[in-house]
């Protein structure tokens, strides 16, 4: 009796593990990404926009022609803070829209598996940072993954993960990828929650 509820429990952990877990998708971008080897990954160095031009949510990419015209909601995605900040709940409205048209991103691969990232207002630098991460199928995968569950596990609760990658599009232009994931369960009853792939493609200057 005990060893079939150990049993039962380790499934129920696997499970939830895996339900829990944000997965990346290449489907809706895949036609624009360029596939870069590892010895050739610094071509994503270099300074781009800060602000989306083209957004990735369905098949058919949505073309970004105005930052006036730009949802409030796409400011909290700008490339830096799209890349740094890993729970999409604590994103803050940190620019004005006047203030992002002024403002450029900077990425320079301090090593491998280092990368740094300059906000540029003009030519100065108003915030830098600096994240590890790795080289996968043609991508660079960031390390600052975000997972939190709450409540009790398999009875009553849920849990979130994301995580993010970038890449270079065909034509030289950052693309920035997010895997979302957002399930709970009730009374070891899984339901799915929200679960999405973003991605946002950023003008190289």
């Amino acid at each position: 009796m005990r060893k079939h509820l150990l049993y039962f429990l380790l499934t129920m952990f696997i499970t939830t593990s895996f339900l829990s877990c944000a997965s990346f998708s290449k489907k809706t971008f895949e036609a624009s990404l360029q596939d870069l080897e590892r010895e050739n990954i610094s071509k994503l160095e270099g300074n781009y926009a800060l602000n989306p031009i083209i957004r990735y949510k369905e098949k058919v990419p949505e073309e970004i022609t105005s930052n006036d015209k730009l949802p409030d909601s796409l400011f909290l995605d700008d490339a830096y803070q799209f890349m740094v900040i890993p729970n999409v709940s604590i994103k803050k409205k940190i620019y004005r829209k006047s203030e992002n048209s002024n403002r450029s991103i900077a990425l320079k691969f301090q090593s491998e598996k280092l990368l740094l990232i300059k906000v540029y207002q003009d030519s100065e630098v108003i915030k830098d940072t600096l994240l590890s991460g790795k080289f996968k199928k043609g991508m660079f995968y960031l390390d600052n993954k975000f997972s939190k569950c709450t409540g009790i596990p398999y009875f009553l609760g849920g849990c979130q993960s994301n995580k993010r990658r970038i890449g270079l599009s065909k034509n030289g232009n950052l693309l920035i990828n997010e895997a979302d994931s957002n399930n709970g369960a009730f009374l070891f009853l899984f339901w799915a929650g929200t679960d999405y792939n973003l991605t946002y493609e950023y003008q190289r200057k």
